[in-house]
């Protein structure tokens, strides 16, 4: 007779819990059925640290906890490693969030435990959780522990409360991912994704000193999908890194095309994802771009977030030595939006920092800077000098923003009052116009 109980922790198997559960389902009276869908977060990192049987011990007591502290449990199971799904009864007088609520003040109480035992700061227990009411008898049970199990991979990107109640909305959403991911290397190679470039600005002559390069996807019907809604999906499902690398070669052949005709060009700039730290494949096929296109180095920047250093300093110092072998220049994009910006810039060899666009947006004040603002801006700035640093500002919409970045010695300025992201064809036209001396339309 085959096993039904999980030899680890003692639970059910999966295909007995959900067994049991449909049972459940049909005794339904006068209560509902919680779906409780818990993980831990960062187990992989409590294996490698204190080994895997010192994980197991951790698993078997996370077992014992979550289940022995719920008095209306019906059933529980072992999904696979550390996800545990528990089917508990609820009192219909209780309200679903009283139940989230509950279930998340009980995982807070459980890290404090674990963390004193464990030495593990970062440990965390993350929860989705699913309901079925009298009314959802015919509902398939394997599809309430789905819904419980998607709420909980939402929670597991929270950085507060990780306890999340399963919502219909949230089915669309992966519908919705399902869909950009499944489709992205059919768009590049249909042409949908084109590279936009926003020019950055010289201060102290107002004139086109650089650009970056973002992506925009526009699908067939002329419908756009904004970076904001397929960046993160991308991200998630690991494709960034193919994005990335068509953004790069785009703008490879971009700054070849203009050399070859003799037309002057400006350094841009691409953005680097926290997904190449994994691998540092990155400098290889950065390598190969310049022996195809025999570009020179110093016409292409590499931007990496703030977060990227933070999250893994002693990778990125190694991505930006490798870097600046090559000749390119490395900057700190969104810089001051994080909270170790003065320390990293200590030990990383920065070019250029890109201060974050949250020193100038004020809505209180309709963007006018706010003296405290100038303060801080004024001191990053002089820092950055001192430091031999290239400062920028981004998102400057505003004349006045633009005077006292000129006035306080701010080298670069990128944002809306000197130009949205455009297309090739329009960037072209932006530098000529430029390089020609000109007048730049402001738009």
């Amino acid at each position: 007779m085959e096993e039904v109980k999980d030899i680890l922790t003692g639970l059910d198997r999966y295909e007995e819990f959900l067994k049991k559960l449909e049972l459940e389902i049909q005794k339904m009276d006068s209560y509902r059925i919680a779906i409780i869908y818990t993980d831990i977060k960062y187990f992989k990192y409590i294996n490698d640290t204190f080994g895997y049987q010192r994980g197991d011990m951790l698993l078997k007591e996370f077992t014992r906890q979550v289940t022995q502290g719920n008095a209306g449990m019906l059933c529980a199971a072992r999904v696979f490693s550390d996800n545990i799904v528990m089917a508990s009864r609820v009192s219909n007088d209780i309200s679903n969030e009283e139940v989230r609520e509950t279930v998340n003040r009980h995982n807070r109480e459980m890290e404090e435990r674990f963390r004193e035992n464990y030495s593990a700061a970062r440990l965390k227990f993350c929860t989705g959780i699913s309901f079925i009411s009298k009314e959802d008898r015919r509902l398939d049970p394997a599809t309430a522990v789905s819904n419980a199990n998607l709420a909980r991979k939402i929670a597991k990107e929270m950085k507060d409360d990780c306890c999340v109640l399963f919502d219909s909305r949230m089915v669309e959403g992966i519908k919705k991912e399902v869909e950009i991911t499944s489709s992205l290397s059919k768009a590049i190679a249909g042409g949908e994704l084109k590279v936009y470039y926003q020019p950055k600005m010289k201060t102290d002559s107002i004139r086109i000193d650089g650009a970056e390069a973002l992506v925009r996807w526009q699908k067939p019907d002329g419908r756009f999908i904004y970076p904001d809604e397929f960046i993160p999906m991308i991200e998630q499902s690991g494709q960034i890194v193919e994005l990335d690398y068509f953004v790069y070669r785009e703008v490879f052949k971009f700054i070849a095309g203009r050399m070859k005709e003799n037309k002057p060009i400006v350094p841009i700039s691409v953005n680097v994802s926290r997904a190449h730290l994994n691998k540092m494949d990155i400098l290889s096929y950065v390598q190969s771009l310049f022996d195809e296109y025999r570009i020179r180095p110093d016409l292409i920047e590499f931007e990496l977030t703030e977060n990227i250093y933070i999250e893994n300093t002693e990778k990125a110092l190694q991505l930006i030595e490798g870097l600046h072998k090559m000749g390119t220049k490395v900057s700190m994009d969104d810089f001051g939006s994080g909270y170790s910006s003065l320390n990293l810039l200590s030990r990383l060899p920065i070019d250029i920092i890109k201060l974050d666009k949250v020193f100038l947006q004020d809505e209180e004040t309709d963007n006018n800077l706010k003296e405290n603002d100038k303060i801080i801006i004024s001191c990053i700035i002089d820092m950055a000098k001192k430091l031999r640093i290239t400062s920028l500002c981004e998102g400057v919409e505003t004349s006045e923003q633009s005077d006292y970045l000129s006035e306080i010695g701010c080298e670069l300025q990128q944002g809306y009052y000197f130009s949205r992201p455009i297309p090739e064809n329009d960037f072209e036209n932006f530098m000529d116009r430029s390089f020609a001396g000109g007048s730049l339309v402001i738009a």
